[in-house]
């Protein structure tokens, strides 16, 4: 692995930001296309060892029996996932306002 590839948290195709999402989608199901509510609401992901990844939430679902997931893009990730929506390690970040 050439340094420029450790530098840059990579290991063959995943990134380390791809593996913090794998962690926290674990288990969580993908919602009905028809009852998801789209969101762009900025994020940070903080990883098992406490260190915050920037992200984005796409969207948001509550299953019938109320566990709320959400849709999160982490930067370096190459695709969203689904994960169950957790305020200890997925901070929401405020926008605007005072």
């Amino acid at each position: 692995m050439t340094e420029s590839r450790v530098r840059a948290g990579t290991v063959g195709d995943t990134t380390t930001a791809e593996r913090v999402l794998e962690e926290l989608a674990k288990g969580c199901p993908t919602p009905p296309e028809n009852q998801i509510r789209t969101a762009y609401q900025s994020v940070g992901v903080h990883d098992r060892a406490g260190w915050p990844w920037p992200g984005t939430i796409v969207g948001w679902w509550t299953s019938p029996d109320g566990v709320t997931t959400c849709q999160v893009r982490l930067s370096g990730a190459s695709a969203p996932r689904w994960a169950v929506y957790d305020p200890d390690r997925i901070i929401l970040l405020v926008q605007s306002g005072t």
